[in-house]
């Protein structure tokens, strides 16, 4: 696979100001077809070489860029339901629910 004139995912991360960690969560909640996003949400295509780093082309940053604009500000807390299983397991599922259901019975 040639890499030529594209960027690492861990250059992507440098350049937005993130870790590679958050990239990679990114896209794993972008790829799960168990979680619905929004249409307008949408993360470049990659390539990888034969070590399975990520490539993007430059053009992608302005891509990235509006995809952390929005999941910060528009689309803030798409993410909460797959960052407290991916993160916490059975634990976060679980305090998830019970804060959803604390907001529910505050707003009733």
């Amino acid at each position: 696979m040639d890499t030529r004139g594209r960027l690492s995912i861990s250059k992507i991360a440098q350049l937005l100001d993130v870790s590679t960690t958050t990239l990679k969560r990114w896209y794993a909640w972008y790829e799960d077809d168990n979680y619905e996003k929004p249409a307008d949400l949408v993360l470049p295509k990659y390539i990888k070489d034969n070590r399975g780093t990520k490539f993007f082309l430059p053009e992608d940053i302005e891509m990235f860029e509006r995809f952390k604009d929005m999941i910060n500000n528009q689309y803030r807390g798409v993410m909460a339901e797959f960052n407290a299983y991916y993160q916490w397991g059975k634990y976060g599922k679980t305090r998830l629910n019970k804060l959803t259901a604390r907001k529910e019975s505050n707003n009733a």
